[in-house]
């Protein structure tokens, strides 16, 4: 129970470190909002072992949208060794659903090192269903990164101006 509680704590450490190196970050909100998504975006897609794929395509998004490159490489969190799994299920049924493409394959039972044996069709469905994916998780993490960073540093200046007074 104690090493449980330790790993919930840990974790919600981590995620609030992240939150907080987010919103300290220099540019405009927007910039950082749009970064957000484009790590976002990138992070969506299925984590290929060896290729650092998700922060290459975050890094790139962000370059052509000119936004904030570490918010982008920080959003790629979004997938992390905990949720992989859960990425990877719902990838899968997404791509399977809307590609004529079958596969056997079992996300439920499925490990990383077991990526290379799904073949070229399974890989195509995976990044098919990231894809998918990717476009409203995307969407919703720039429109909640703008409000959460624009509220965040009015609340700042707010307190900076009453310690002023």
């Amino acid at each position: 129970m104690l090493k449980e509680e330790s790993r919930y704590v840990k974790l919600k450490r981590l995620i609030r470190f992240y939150y907080l190196k987010i919103l300290r970050l220099n540019g405009s909100p927007y910039q950082i909002a749009m970064g957000v998504a484009c790590g976002v975006f990138g992070g969506c897609f299925p984590v290929i072992p060896g290729l650092p794929l998700q922060t290459v395509i975050a890094v790139a998004a962000s370059f052509i949208t000119r936004s904030n490159k570490l918010a982008a490489i920080i959003a790629t969190w979004i997938s992390n060794p905990f949720n992989w799994i859960l990425f990877y299920y719902i990838q899968f049924k997404i791509g399977t659903f809307l590609l004529p493409i079958h596969v056997t394959f079992d996300p439920a039972t499925w490990q990383v090192s077991d990526f290379m044996e799904i073949g070229w069709q399974g890989v195509t469905i995976l990044m098919f269903g990231g894809f998918v994916l990717a476009v409203p998780l995307s969407i919703a993490a720039y429109f909640i990164t703008l409000f959460v960073v624009r509220r965040n540093r009015k609340r700042k200046a707010l307190r900076m101006l009453s310690r002023k007074n």
